[in-house]
């Protein structure tokens, strides 16, 4: 299967299409097109990393950047802002801000308006109230959706909203094209040998693929490699996947994890409705489980 990756440009090409649109939508903020962008998908598919390498790229457009992505109160959030009145400021899964309703409405103050002009931002406590003109920019990133509550939905009203959610096949392409150009002191054989067990395994196990994934593989290989290890890379990669997959299904129950992995049966048949090669792949389940999810979909069609 991962030979017809390797081989079959269409994935790589629909993800550089997605990592595009991320670079547009930081552009558009940077130049002041926008005043902010919410980028919502899940973990480890390059949110971050195409976020930023932007912004360092735009750096020597005088377009300046500033990151965050430790919690933050509100206090903290203002204080930032002040600091960095005109820089495109990055807040990088800082959840704890979107649930709070004092700085939803910070974030309100500093996204309402003109893009380029002054915004006032006002942060009142209970014994001052101090203010700032804000004219840069803010990037949030996220691996969950806003709220559907008022101030969620005031702020989604002013900022653009992306969602980066690439499939699977579109995943295993680019780490096949990532290891294909090395990676620090090991050979692209050696990287691609590694992406292909992390593929093979994250398939064996139901989990989604994660470029995070990827990146700790190289590592535990390189250790391998360099004799530092009294146990094999691979048995090192699989059991740092096992123990996210324990994790993962202690977040949600057995409910919640067939239903998910029903969408991802009903996207990839809706997808490629006469090729079920295509379907397992871009679901990222096992066969059985892939098989038995498309029979409970055609049943309940059947019954309904």
């Amino acid at each position: 299967m991962t030979t017809t990756l390797r081989n079959d440009p269409e994935p790589l090409s629909a993800l550089e299409c997605r990592i595009e649109r991320i670079r547009d939508r930081v552009k558009s903020v940077a130049f002041e097109y926008h005043t902010a962008c919410y980028l919502v998908g899940r973990p480890g598919t390059s949110k971050t990393h195409t976020v930023m390498d932007e912004l360092k790229r735009l750096e020597q457009d005088g377009k300046p950047h500033a990151y965050r992505n430790a919690r933050m109160t509100p206090m903290g959030l203002f204080d930032f802002i002040a600091e960095h009145p005109e820089h495109v400021i990055v807040l990088d899964d800082i959840g704890t801000l979107f649930k709070n309703d004092q700085a939803m409405q910070i974030l309100m103050a500093a996204t309402g308006g003109d893009p380029g002009k002054p915004r006032k931002v006002t942060y009142r406590s209970k014994d001052k109230q101090e203010d700032v003109d804000f004219s840069g920019g803010i990037i949030a990133i996220s691996n969950v959706a806003l709220r559907h509550d008022p101030l969620a939905r005031a702020f989604g009203s002013r900022v653009v909203v992306l969602e980066h959610e690439p499939t699977d096949e579109e995943i295993a392409a680019f780490m096949l094209h990532l290891a294909a150009r090395g990676h620090e002191d090991m050979s692209p054989e050696e990287c691609l040998e590694v992406a292909e067990f992390v593929i093979a395994e994250s398939r064996e196990y139901d989990q989604r693929l994660d470029l995070r994934h990827l990146t700790k593989a190289w590592q535990d290989f390189r250790q391998d490699r360099d004799g530092r290890t009294a146990r094999p890379w691979q048995e090192l990669v699989r059991t740092s996947l096992q123990k996210t997959v324990v994790v993962e299904a202690e977040a949600i129950s057995k409910r919640e994890r067939i239903e998910r992995d029903r969408e991802r049966v009903r996207e990839a048949m809706d997808l490629f409705p006469d090729d079920t090669t295509k379907q397992i792949a871009h679901s990222g389940l096992r066969k059985s489980t892939f098989y038995k999810r498309r029979v409970e979909l055609e049943t309940d069609a059947l019954t309904g």
